[in-house]
């Protein structure tokens, strides 16, 4: 559908979020007080993936056979997507 509509699929979803737990990494910190500022304005946003939303959308994209191209990290910083695929498939086998 998105190439009928001479849209690409990637930069559609990776400017989406559909986690309930998204995670902001601020930029690194900064000397001057104008940088720090900015620093928290100019951060990125990541989807977690472990909520149950993220859970689902990433077990779309597995069945899909291709990389989600949104962002992921946790509490440790930018992840994978291989990371996200063997967590969440660890999930999703656990409640097979």
């Amino acid at each position: 559908m998105c190439g009928e509509l001479g849209l690409d699929f990637d930069e559609v979803y990776k400017r989406t979020n559909t986690s309930y737990k998204p995670i902001y990494i601020p930029l690194p910190e900064s000397t001057s007080r104008v940088e720090e500022a900015l620093r928290t304005v100019f951060g990125t946003w990541y989807s977690d993936y472990k909520s149950a939303s993220s859970v689902e959308r990433v077990e779309a994209f597995i069945k899909l056979g291709r990389p989600d191209p949104a962002a992921y990290a946790d509490e440790i910083g930018p992840v994978t997507w291989e990371h996200v695929v063997t967590e969440v498939s660890k999930v999703l086998a656990s409640h097979e």
